[in-house]
Order: structure tokens, then sequence, then C-alpha cells
């Protein structure tokens, strides 16, 4: 039996979904794709952003159980993978910004590997980044039966009805991909780390990526009224604490 590892699970994901976009062009309506961003915006700033990111990689704020539960779920329909792999590279990340640990860095290899996520191949998780996550049995449910679930979701959603299938999960998926890819090699340039106004549109607030590193643990990461940061938002409505 043929063994994929989960980066290449992800990518093959992201492929069929890519190719959705044909049956969604010839038979869709715009109707139909304003449905399909406006869910894929609510995934990204209210799963994505704010549980992955600034909740389980930075722990920057505190708030109820059921919220770990609620952005692993809504993670299936964004392919982003399972939250402690996500958190843990996102850690390494900030370990070793720019370097050749970096696991993602378009400073030590091609656009194309950061953009189209071809990074996770060499990635090697450390110890240290895993702290707070492997002990946590969400977490762990979801990093073992991650690409069940997800499979899972996207039949169930194909047999309701197809058209569910390709603006309900192949088209976030679709904008997951771009948003967070440009995040990663667009924010990070040879002069340092940008904050990107056109990334910000797919991310809910990861764009400015700048005031992120320069404040790692700061729920906020606009700065500024312009700086417009949905997810931050969305935390000040449900964290108990920061």
């Amino acid at each position: 039996m043929i063994k994929i590892s989960p980066t290449h699970r992800l990518i093959l994901v992201h492929t069929i979904c890519h190719l959705m976009l044909i049956p969604m062009i010839m038979f869709g309506t715009w109707q139909m794709f304003l449905a399909g961003f406006i869910w894929y915006q609510w995934i990204a700033i209210t799963a994505i952003t704010t549980g992955y990111h600034r909740y389980a990689s930075h722990n920057s704020f505190k708030t109820g159980k059921w919220y770990e539960y609620y952005f692993c779920i809504l993670g299936l329909f964004a392919n982003a993978g399972p939250v402690l792999t996500w958190a843990s590279a996102h850690r390494m990340h900030h370990f070793f910004s720019d370097t050749e640990k970096d696991p993602h860095s378009p400073k030590h290899m091609s656009a194309l590997k950061v953009y189209f996520g071809f990074w996770g191949e060499s990635l090697s998780i450390i110890p240290r980044s895993l702290r707070m996550l492997a002990n946590n049995k969400i977490y762990m449910f979801f990093y073992n039966h991650y690409f069940t679930l997800q499979l899972t979701v996207a039949v169930v959603m194909l047999l309701i009805n197809p058209y569910l299938f390709l603006f309900g999960f192949c088209f976030p998926v679709v904008l997951a991909m771009h948003g967070f890819g440009l995040v990663n090699w667009f924010t990070h340039r040879k002069d340092g780390v940008q904050n990107s106004a056109v990334a910000n549109i797919l991310t809910g607030g990861e764009g400015w990526h700048k005031n992120h590193h320069e404040k790692p643990r700061n729920w906020k990461l606009g700065k500024t009224v312009w700086q417009l940061d949905p997810g931050a938002w969305v935390i000040q409505l449900i964290k108990t604490s920061s």
C-alpha cells in the first residue's frame, strides 16, 4: 500500500479543489461565489487567524474549551492541516525567522515552495514547539483523524448537494491556500518582514505580519484604525482573559 505523507495529502486536496474551479465557473452563479467567499472569510477570521494562530500557536488569549472544538472543525474546510502541526511549524517560524531553520522562509527556499506549501516536505518538528499542544486531547484527536474527518465532511457535502461541495468546501480551500501562501511568501522580503494590505484581504488580519513579529503574543495585529483586523474583533467578543 502506497503511503502518502501529510504534506502531500494537503497538496492533493488543494489540487483537487483547484480543478473543481472548472465546474464552479461552468455551472456556478455569482451568488454562489459570493456565498463561498463569505463562508471562507468566516472560517479565516473566526478559526484560522484567531484559533490556529493567535490562540493555539501563541496562547494570546483565553476562552472556553468549546472554542478549541470550533476552530479545529472549521480548519477542515480550509485544508489547514491539524492544528498541532500548524501551530508547531508557526512557532518554529518565530524561533528561527528567516534563517535556514525557518520552515518556510522565502530567503532560503523557492517562492513557489513557500507559496504552495511544499515546505512541509522537509519539516521536522522540534520538541519545544510542541509545548502545551501535544498534551491537548482535542488537538491530538484532530491530529490523528484529520484527513478521515475532512474526507467525511467533503463526501457528505457532495452527497447533500454538489454545489455545497464546490462552494462550501472546495472554494474555501482554494482561497485559504492563496491567502496564507501569500502571507508566508510576500511578507518576508530581503529587507525584512513587511505588512501587506493585499494579503490581509484573505486572511482576517494576518497581513499585518510585521506588527505580529514585533509582538508575537499580542492578539491585536492591526496597530491603527485603517489596519483592519477582523480576527481581533472576534477575540474581543469571545476572550475571557489575555
